[in-house]
């Protein structure tokens, strides 16, 4: 029934305030509203002008048509480069694995990986948009397809939160995914943008922030080059002594497989601003396998150890190796210079015969003058001597922890669900074209 008009003015005699403070409200509210951020030119050009995207630029949300400096997720649009992706990363798989796809988007590469082999697919998707075609797929494909709206790739936001509180978020992320085995292969498939995954990787494996409950990752990874280049450029390493490069390195096989173009993949990114020197391709992005090595570098309980002796603040290219290890050991130079060992060393710790053997050192040899592996054998001599259990550096690397989870909003603690339309929120410094 509608109200009469006496009514309605009676209602708004007896309640003035309430009524004038809500249309208040309502009218700062829709002041204070920002207007939606416009799309790209050459992007929309792009995608209207290109017959292959008939079908797909009407499923695209409009925020990814703009373009971002450092954009948190990257989904690919073109079918042709779904069917490259599919058919390289088809001869790496077994039956043994389970296949994770991170952010399927619309699912072209899903519906590729879905026909190139016939195990389960499990997919991660971190936008609700997309759940509608996913869904579907799912639909198309009865049993073989396991989604979940979760961000795969910030896992390591939920590590460090159940580390704090002993908590079951990875558990819950990864469902029957999960496993008690840590040899177990898992084979994962993605675009990554940025390196926030592979510094989780490292720091999982360094600080067991959480159990093996994924298993041995094996990636099948489409990223930028000048990232690949970063992680493995030995040049880097050693000009640089960047911990993230050198423990990369130590931890993990890597090859590239083959490149795709870069504009296939949305959001597009701005040119870099910085003259940054590159081999790479700036047009293309690489389809990488990393893989976690099965023997690592140094025990797991000497990884944290191993973590601080390649940071920063321990040496630079030109700190001299024994002056540096003889604030730790007192004396110890001697052992270098005479390439000699005392006769309490840990033989179980000490360089083994696969280990570089070093160059003659002296007190003036610095750690420019070593390799990433000889820079592994001298720490592998220190913590092998037996006066090492005795001196400080185990102390100084644990009063030098990094608290990873004052870095986790409060926000995020609750919730990992993400929406496409808020991703400008994580890149403060995107502009509008």
């Amino acid at each position: 029934m509608i109200p009469s008009i006496n009514r309605i003015r009676a209602i708004v005699r007896n309640y003035p305030v309430k009524i004038s403070v809500r249309l208040q409200h309502e009218l700062t509210k829709n002041k204070d509203q920002k207007p939606p951020p416009k799309a790209a030119v050459d992007v929309v050009n792009y995608i209207e002008n290109s017959p292959e995207y008939a079908d797909v630029k009407d499923r695209l949300p409009r925020s990814l048509l703009r373009k971002y400096k450092t954009p948190e997720s990257m989904y690919l649009i073109n079918k042709s480069t779904a069917k490259v992706i599919a058919q390289t990363v088809k001869k790496h798989l077994n039956e043994h694995s389970p296949i994770v796809e991170v952010n399927p988007g619309l699912g072209l590469l899903s519906i590729e990986l879905l026909h190139c082999q016939k195990k389960q697919l499990y997919m991660y998707e971190t936008s609700n948009h997309f759940t509608q075609y996913l869904n579907s797929l799912q639909l198309e494909h009865p049993g073989r397809v396991k989604l979940k709206i979760a961000d795969f790739f910030g896992m390591w936001k939920l590590a460090f939160q159940d580390k704090i509180d002993q908590g079951n978020r990875i558990e819950e992320l990864l469902g029957d995914l999960a496993t008690d085995d840590p040899e177990r292969e898992v084979k994962i498939v993605g675009s990554m943008p940025g390196l926030s995954f592979m510094k989780h990787l490292i720091n999982n494996i360094v600080f067991h922030n959480t159990t093996s409950q994924l298993g041995r990752p094996d990636l099948f990874i489409t990223m930028p080059g000048h990232h690949y280049e970063f992680l493995t450029d030995s040049e880097i390493q050693l000009s640089k002594h960047m911990s993230v490069p050198t423990l990369f390195q130590l931890l993990f096989d890597y090859k590239i497989l083959t490149n795709v173009p870069k504009i296939h993949f949305l959001p597009w990114t701005h040119p870099a601003t910085n003259k940054r020197v590159t081999m790479m391709d700036e047009y293309q992005l690489y389809l990488v396998n990393i893989t976690q090595k099965k023997d690592l570098p140094v025990p797991p309980e000497y990884l944290s150890l191993l973590w601080y002796f390649f940071k920063p603040h321990m040496f630079s290219k030109s700190t001299r190796v024994i002056p540096m290890l003889e604030q730790w050991i007192p004396g110890c130079g001697v052992w270098l210079i005479t390439g000699q060992d005392p006769p309490d060393t840990n033989k179980k710790l000490a360089p083994g015969k696969a280990d570089a053997p070093l160059p003659h050192m002296t007190i003036f040899t610095e750690f420019g003058d070593l390799n990433l592996k000889q820079k592994i054998t001298v720490f592998k001599k220190l913590i092998s001597w037996p006066e090492f259990e005795q001196c400080q550096f185990r102390v100084s690397m644990e009063n030098n922890l990094p608290k990873f989870v004052t870095a986790v909003d409060e926000d995020v603690k609750t919730s990992i669900d993400a929406h496409i339309d808020d991703v400008e929120s994580s890149d403060s410094d995107s502009e509008n074209s």
